[in-house]
């Protein structure tokens, strides 16, 4: 390329130049990057945190309730599955025809992805009312655990609506290339979060203690409010959602294009929970403490990986834009930047959290019973945080690239043909600690598949240069 990369591609429109249209196709490549991901982790550690509050005061209720909000976990990664498919779809396209410059179909893309999202949102929670008790049984759940796990299900399913649209609202502004936006309102609901955590759940003045489920009314009335902050920055600051008459034929068109997307990454997202289904009740196998030590184990270890995470999720729209201008050698060094970024935290994460692996278990509990095994987790799982970092960017230019079966079937294969069959074999080796190293192996082979096949569809698409 001839033209200066410092400034705005010349084809840019001047609505979609307003817009902040095709903002991530010039200008530095590190800064434009890590500036998104600068502003996208402080959202991402909002939400880890409001998991983490949450599970801090529900672990003051005693071993059971901590116990409890393990099982629930694998329910709340599936809902969170399906909006995650549908925002990545939603930004995937969006962050394309951003990046080929058509203000009037960002808007109808916008607004048909949200109808999409308020109608799966629906099914959703009748199904989940309906198979709660059953599926928290085939989770392993027995007695006081799966009593209170059925109590703040019951309250959470409803308020899926509160979790599905904003989500793909958020996933729908980080197109533009506003990572920021959507972190401040992750923040101020963390706020909340931590706020009414404790009133609901022990209670104070006139409001009596809810227990379990005052941890649920927090988490719903709290995500609420994010949906009308959502919409209101779309509507009123980015001018991205329109009163348009649905056209059906339109209306299909964005739904294909986005599910497309969607689809597949919401199959793969939900290899997920049903990973963790199955890791959870392998874990209950070994015990309540373990269990419980699972349980907060997970909460520090999505923590511990929000600057990854947060650089994977960047690579979306900043791959989606350049791939729409054909741009590879943005791309590429944008990938080689994240993938040395991932290595450094990962190596980061390894040596700090097993230094902390004391003081943390003292955090969630006082039960030596717990805590060892909770630092036995420390010791081990921080070892394949780089390689999952390096995943979810890789993983992320796929779908970016309109390729989502492939990205598909590489999550398929690392979760289902990888690291639940290593998982259980080092379980039924060793225990504990052979779960914990199966996982880490799982991700290690899965991370190398991931970045030589991107290698491969980078050299045919946009044959100039490597990786």
């Amino acid at each position: 390329m001839t033209a200066d990369p410092r400034e705005p591609p010349p084809a840019l429109s001047a609505e979609a130049a307003g817009n902040g249209a095709a903002l991530l196709t010039y200008g530095s490549v590190p800064r434009r990057l890590y500036g998104m991901a600068a502003s996208m982790m402080i959202g991402f550690a909002a939400a880890a945190a409001f998991n983490f509050v949450d599970t801090y005061y529900v672990s003051k209720l005693g071993t059971d309730a901590l116990a409890a909000m393990g099982y629930t976990f694998p329910v709340v990664m599936t809902i969170l599955s399906l909006a995650m498919g549908i925002g990545v779809g939603t930004a995937s396209v969006l962050s394309r025809t951003i990046g080929e410059g058509n203000p009037e179909q960002i808007r109808r893309v916008t607004v048909d992805a949200l109808m999409l999202a308020l109608g799966l949102a629906a099914v959703f929670v009748a199904v989940g009312l309906l198979t709660l008790e059953p599926l928290l049984r085939a989770l392993g759940a027995t007695g006081e655990p799966l009593a209170l796990a059925e109590r703040y299900l019951r309250i959470w399913y409803p308020g899926v609506l509160f979790v599905i649209v904003p989500m793909v609202g958020n996933h729908a502004i980080r197109a533009t290339g506003d990572t920021l936006s959507p972190s401040l309102i992750m923040t101020v609901d963390l706020g909340l979060n931590a706020a009414l955590d404790p009133i609901l759940i022990f209670g104070a003045g006139p409001i009596p203690p809810m227990g379990i489920e005052g941890a649920a009314w927090a988490t719903v009335g709290c995500r609420a409010l994010s949906l009308g902050a959502a919409l209101y920055v779309l509507g009123r600051r980015k001018h991205m959602l329109a009163l348009l008459r649905p056209k059906l034929a339109e209306v299909l068109d964005s739904w294909r294009r986005i599910l497309y997307i969607a689809l597949p990454v919401t199959g793969a997202h939900l290899l997920v929970p049903v990973t963790m289904g199955i890791l959870t009740r392998t874990v209950a196998g070994f015990g309540t403490e373990t269990m419980a030590a699972f349980s907060a184990g997970i909460r520090i270890e999505r923590c511990a990986v929000i600057p990854l995470m947060a650089l994977g999720t960047s690579m979306v729209p900043f791959v989606g834009q350049n791939f729409g201008r054909r741009l590879g050698g943005r791309i590429r060094q944008a990938l080689r930047i994240a993938f040395w970024t991932c290595l450094g935290w990962g190596a980061f994460c390894v040596v700090g959290l097993a230094a902390l692996a004391g003081p943390l278990g003292t955090l969630f509990t006082d039960d030596p019973a717990v805590q060892a095994p909770l630092a036995t987790l420390l010791y081990i799982l921080p070892l394949a945080f780089a390689m999952r970092g390096i995943l979810h960017s890789t993983l992320g230019s796929l779908n970016a690239i309109n390729r989502p079966v492939d990205c598909g079937v590489l999550n398929a294969v690392r979760l289902m043909g990888l690291q639940v069959p290593l998982a259980l074999a080092g379980a039924a080796a060793i225990g504990f600690p052979g779960l914990l190293g199966g996982i880490v192996l799982g991700e290690g082979i899965s991370m190398v598949l991931a970045v030589v096949w991107l290698r491969r569809l980078l050299a045919v698409h946009l044959p100039a240069g490597g990786v």
